[in-house]
């Protein structure tokens, strides 16, 4: 007979030696789901439970907005509309010390406004930007940490797959939980960018300047309609997913389609929408789409099953036992969720975590939305912390010559501490979360 609290350890203990070992995730969860289901519970129940969990997740409505934006994300890589924001940033910031850098950071944040896929920002301002500032001897940490950095601001900034997995397990608003990660991740981006120009005004020759002979001239009027032809796929699409949400004119799914749509016209409208773009972009988005409902399929057994066996309880009684009281208790699920983010990626955290975890949050009284922005931001760092750091495996693929590995781990560390600030700073100061949300017209 297997108690709670044995179970309580095996079933973790048996996750990080699977996750560690190398096996997807979602067969993971799902096999230890059933292992322990059917040694517990016997055959019999676990193929009950195994239906019910598969229907109630496939049934989840607002996941339709996954393939959508996937697909609006994917879309808008192959439009080119990247690269030509990334040459008016580059004419615009060049001639400031860290410019290309800043530039890098801005195109991610603008980038992350139309796509929640980390590895298509990484690989994209990889191939755009690292060329440019490795070529004018920028520091090499510091450029790799700024693009992978940046490159994770898609999984904060919506449209995020990220906080549309997370609304529904939590049970709030996706819509609320859309716009509650908006300041937080701006503020991310802004932190990025404070610490490049910090950085470049104590050591120079960490971003050099273009030369003299490389500056564009300035011409105001020119450069303003430039930038505003450039810049105009993102300010659409961000209006015509965000917008009609804030608005009131249709709900996250709806918006995601219009997103879509939206998407496709811009590819038109430069050229680029052709039969094989439109095939490589339906085929990526079917893979990330059923990757994230594979795992989802997995976690949701595998919690049904702990939680069945009485585990949440234990979990529960644990904390509660420690006496470290709310924020204690808080600060503590934090650190897990950090030292998760080490082990594996998002998705598996969340919802092996929020089924957990959440209810024992909202027992000590913790507002659902604001914590859901918190831990968000905080899983940033999965992308950048290794073993299993995402952005960074990207990165490595696409690096020019001279750029090695220990570069980049060296050059994420500062971004790291960044995340963990903006992380505090959504704690210390809650309408950092809860205001945007609070405007939101229903």
């Amino acid at each position: 007979m297997i108690t709670p609290e044995l179970a309580v350890v095996l079933m973790f203990g048996a996750v990080l030696v699977g996750v560690a070992s190398g096996f997807p995730v979602a067969f993971v969860f799902g096999g230890l789901g059933v292992l322990f289901g059917i040694v517990t519970w016997g055959p019999a129940q676990i193929l009950y439970l195994l239906p019910i969990r598969t229907y109630g997740i496939l049934s989840e409505y607002i996941f339709a907005c996954i393939p959508l934006f996937v697909f609006m994300g994917c879309m808008i890589e192959r439009a080119g509309i990247a690269e030509r924001a990334y040459e008016i940033m580059y004419k615009w910031f060049g001639p400031v010390r860290g410019g290309l850098a800043i530039a890098t950071v801005i195109i991610c944040t603008l980038f992350a406004a139309t796509t929640g896929i980390i590895g298509a920002s990484v690989i994209t301002m990889g191939l755009l930007a690292l060329p440019a500032m490795v070529k004018r001897n920028y520091n090499k940490p510091l450029a790799t940490g700024c693009v992978c950095a940046g490159g994770t601001l898609g999984i904060i900034i919506p449209p995020s797959i990220m906080l549309i997995v997370y609304a529904p397990m939590a049970g709030v608003s996706v819509a609320r939980m859309l716009f509650a990660a908006i300041i937080p991740g701006l503020l991310l981006s802004a932190l990025y960018i404070g610490y490049i120009l910090v950085a470049c005004l104590i050591k120079p020759e960490w971003g050099p300047a273009l030369p003299k002979e490389e500056r564009p001239k300035i011409r105001f009027l020119p450069m303003l309609r430039e930038g505003l032809v450039g810049l105009f796929p993102f300010i659409f699409l961000v209006l015509a997913v965000l917008g009609t949400i804030f608005f009131g004119l249709a709900a996250p799914t709806e918006a995601a389609a219009m997103g879509a749509v939206g998407a496709i016209l811009m590819t038109a409208l430069y050229g680029k929408l052709n039969l094989k773009n439109l095939e490589e972009t339906v085929f990526v988005t079917l893979k990330i789409s059923a990757m994230v409902i594979f795992v989802a399929l997995g976690a949701n057994l595998f919690t049904g099953t702990f939680l069945g066996l009485g585990g949440g309880d234990v979990i529960g009684g644990f904390m509660t036992g420690l006496g470290l009281g709310p924020w204690g208790v808080f600060l503590l699920v934090l650190t897990i969720i950090f030292v998760l983010g080490m082990l594996m990626d998002w998705i598996g955290i969340l919802f092996l975590i929020v089924p957990i975890f959440g209810p024992i949050l909202a027992k000590f009284g913790f507002d659902p939305l604001w914590a859901g922005t918190v831990i968000c931001v905080l899983l940033q760092t999965s992308f950048l912390t290794p073993p299993f750091a995402f952005s960074i495996f990207y990165l490595k693929g696409i690096v020019p010559p001279g750029v090695t590995l220990a570069d980049i781990y060296k050059g994420v560390i500062p971004f790291v501490l960044l995340q963990i600030l903006g992380t505090a700073l959504v704690i210390v100061y809650k309408p950092l979360a809860l205001w945007l949300p609070s405007m939101i017209l229903k």
